[in-house]
């Protein structure tokens, strides 16, 4: 009779009842935790990612969409003598083992060359210009010289004849042609190899006077 008594009181105690409660509750949420990632996961359930070097993205995804597996491009690079579209690198590699519904990273050869903005080099130095083109990837640098005031200052960057407006894109590596001052400014009244001899000095010799005097008519005195 004592026991049942001391059972029943456990029940009826509240902080008892409530104590239980949490505790299958807990077990509960624990059991169905490990049911959902075993199936989110699909435990057992690994594919062997193919290799997909050299085929194009629309080949690689039909053959990886057979194995539950799809491709997405995160990369291209430009290459003038490779097939564009054509995949060079993937990740994971060939061989390796994921689940089922995994995105395969792959990097492929672009179409065209990569676009790229041409800074204002407008008043700087034909030497900082170059530096700077160079570093960016444009190595077939031309110098274009027209008659200034000051030396190697750059007036315009010229690409295919056209002049580049700033930031203006044009493909990587592109021939560019520097317009840079020479220093030299061109004489306007076309007087070079000339000058001009003083009245009352001579030239070869010869006295000159000047032209007013030469015409002086001597019968008015």
């Amino acid at each position: 009779m004592g026991k049942k008594q001391t059972e029943k009181s456990i029940f009826k105690n509240s902080i008892s009842k409530n104590l239980l409660i949490i505790v299958v509750s807990g077990l509960l949420l624990i059991l169905l935790s490990l049911l959902f990632l075993n199936v989110y996961t699909r435990h057992g359930q690994n594919v062997i990612v193919p290799a997909l070097g050299g085929l194009q993205v629309k080949e690689a995804n039909t053959i990886l969409h057979s194995k539950g597996l799809h491709a997405q491009v995160v990369d291209s690079i430009y290459l003038r003598d490779a097939v564009p579209g054509a995949i060079i690198d993937q990740t994971p590699k060939e061989g390796n083992k994921v689940k089922e519904g995994r995105s395969i990273y792959i990097t492929i050869y672009s179409k065209s060359p990569q676009q790229i903005a041409v800074p204002n080099l407008v008043d700087y130095s034909t030497r900082q210009a170059a530096a700077l083109l160079t570093s960016m990837g444009f190595k077939q640098l031309h110098i274009e010289e027209i008659p200034s005031e000051y030396s190697g200052l750059v007036v315009a960057v010229k690409y295919r004849g056209k002049t580049l407006t700033p930031e203006e894109k044009i493909p990587a590596g592109s021939p560019l042609t520097l317009v840079v001052t020479s220093g030299v400014l061109a004489d306007s009244l076309r007087v070079d190899n000339e000058y001009i001899v003083p009245p009352g000095q001579t030239e070869n010799g010869n006295l000159i006077q000047p032209e007013e005097e030469q015409q002086i008519d001597e019968s008015f005195f």
